[in-house]
Parts: structure tokens; C-alpha cells; sequence
């Protein structure tokens, strides 16, 4: 617990500067969201840090995925054909995508397209389809992000270095809204490879794996105030448009002040991806034979204990 007293102090001056930035509104289709003081304080000296622990729920295979009874098929026809007239793109007709929006709702039809609805006026109104156009040079440095990789099972990952990404410096210049949207933008990325690789590939993937290096995570560049109200703005955009996609987020080389950014989202979190992610500390003899199983070192660069060729930004 010192580490929090000692950060706390820091934290918390930073704080009363940027306490009128800590309020976020999420355009048109969100409430408003306000953190309180009591409750941040709570996130540094009340977690209970269990770094190198990993979750006993096993990712789903993408078998057991797809895999459904006889009335759930029913269930999914049925959906198809209330859905039809609303879809646009060809993606959204395939099984594997139209099941994430029952399973997100526990195959209530109604829930199920009401939530799609929701996501296809999202998409409509952010301009999300226009994402892979725009010109991202002014922000790309400050997320960098690589999305060559895949598992053993051929699932695409996104690897994330989050000790490059000063997001506090992105919201107080200005960028935090444009930052966002850039990682949605990355998030469009890899998730269209999944539906490449279902339709031009032929391959039943269905889902993505996360993997982020911690090291040098701390509560000042990554988890201040206003560096929260952006972590929860994204959970919320991925519970909400993007349901079941994620099969992992393996996080390596945590620091425990990356327990403030958990705690703050695990709130926003459905059960399935709260059981999704796996934290590991700074033994390598934890955390490598895990990677191991799940992903061949040649998808994986040195940092992860890899063969990879490491990139060029």
C-alpha cells in the first residue's frame, strides 16, 4: 500500500488542477459520467492488487463460439430475417457476426436488434465506415499500436506498448477527443480482419486478443483523472458496439498502479470480458509460457518474448 500513499499525493494535486476537465460527455447516445473524488481515492488505496494471477476462465474456442442448440439456431433465424432489411454491408450478414449481438443479449431477439440498431445509427451518425480515409499523421504517434499479428488459431492481435501513449498530454493539448476516435479507428482495423478472414479466407475466427506491455505504467501519464474518463469512453464504446468481441486482453510487465485504470472500468465491463483479462506482473517465468500456448514466438516481437522482427513506426 505505499506505493498508493506515495502516488496518492501526487495524484490527487493533479486532480484539483484538471478537476474541471473530469467530466465527460459521450455525444448523444451516452449519459453523462462523473467520478468522484471519494471515488478515485477508493481506486488508489482500497484495490487489492493480484498481478501474476490469472483468471481460471479459459478463452472460448471459437468451436464452442459458434456452437449452438436447436432453438438458439431458430432464435438466430429469426433474428436474420428482422435484421435484413436494416443491414448494409455484407459482413453483417454472416452467422458469426449476427450471433454477437444474441449472445450480448442472452438471444432476446428484441434486446438483440435494438442494440444493433443502436450501433448501425452509431455508425451512421460518427461516420465510422469513413475512419480507414481520414489522415491520421497528426495523432498517430502519440497511440502506437501494431495489428500483424495473429494467435494459433489464427485470431488477429492488437499489441499495444502502452508506456509510449502520454494520454494525459493528449487530453490537456486538446486531442483527447481526436485521440479517441483514433482508437476506434485501430479497433475498425482489426476487427474488419476478422470479417476478412471469414469471408475471404473461409477461416471461423470471431474474435480478437489484445497484448500490452505495462511497463512504465503510472497513475500521472496513464490513469489521471482525465485520463480515466477517457479509458471508460472506450469500454463503453466496445460494450456497446462491438459486444463479444474480444476473446483476450493479456496485459505483461503490470505495475500496480494499473490496478487504477481496472478498478475504474470493471464497472462498465460485461462479465464475459471482465473473465477476459488476463493480468501478469514483471516475472517473465509467469507470463512466457502462457504467450507460449497462445501465440508462436514468430508472431510475437522480442518484448514478448518473440522472433519478430520489431517494427518501424
Amino acid at each position: 500500500m505505499g506505493f498508493f500513499t506515495n502516488q496518492s499525493q501526487v495524484y490527487f494535486q493533479t486532480f484539483q488542477k484538471e478537476q474541471y476537465l473530469f467530466r465527460f460527455f459521450v455525444p448523444r447516445w451516452h449519459k453523462e459520467v462523473i467520478m468522484s473524488q471519494t471515488y478515485l481515492f477508493k481506486l488508489l488505496s482500497g484495490s487489492v492488487l493480484l498481478l501474476g494471477v490469472v483468471s481460471s476462465v479459459c478463452s472460448i474456442s471459437v468451436e464452442k463460439y459458434l456452437t449452438m442448440t436447436s432453438s438458439q439456431k431458430n432464435v438466430l433465424d429469426q433474428f436474420r430475417e428482422k435484421v435484413e432489411p436494416i443491414i448494409t454491408t455484407s459482413y453483417m450478414k454472416l452467422d458469426t457476426y449476427l450471433i454477437q449481438w444474441l449472445r450480448a443479449r442472452n438471444f432476446d431477439i428484441d434486446s438483440a436488434e435494438a442494440m444493433l440498431r443502436e450501433n448501425i445509427k452509431w455508425r451512421k451518425e460518427n461516420g465510422i465506415d469513413e475512419m480507414k480515409n481520414e489522415d491520421w499523421s497528426d495523432i498517430s504517434p502519440d497511440f502506437h499500436a501494431t495489428f500483424d499479428t495473429y494467435d494459433k488459431t489464427g485470431r488477429p492481435i492488437v499489441v499495444i506498448d502502452i508506456y509510449d501513449w502520454d494520454i494525459r498530454r493528449s487530453v490537456l493539448q486538446g486531442k483527447g477527443k481526436r485521440g479517441l476516435r483514433y482508437v476506434m479507428s485501430r479497433v475498425e482495423n482489426v476487427t474488419g480482419q476478422v470479417y476478412e478472414r471469414q469471408e475471404k479466407l473461409g477461416m471461423n475466427v470471431t474474435q480478437i486478443v489484445v497484448l500490452g506491455n505495462a511497463e512504465g505504467f503510472n497513475v500521472i501519464q496513464h490513469g489521471c483523472p482525465v485520463c480515466l474518463s477517457l479509458w471508460i469512453q472506450f469500454v463503453q464504446y466496445i460494450e456497446n458496439y462491438y459486444p463479444e468481441v474480444l476473446d483476450e486482453l493479456i496485459i505483461i510487465e503490470a505495475t500496480p498502479a494499473i490496478q487504477v485504470v481496472l478498478e475504474a472500468i470493471r464497472p462498465f465491463l460485461t462479465r464475459s470480458n471482465r473473465e477476459a483479462i488476463k493480468v501478469f506482473g514483471t516475472n517473465k517465468a509467469k507470463w512466457m509460457p502462457y504467450l507460449d500456448n497462445k501465440i508462436s514466438k514468430e508472431e510475437r516481437r522480442e518484448r514478448y518474448g518473440g522472433t519478430r522482427p520489431p517494427v518501424k513506426y
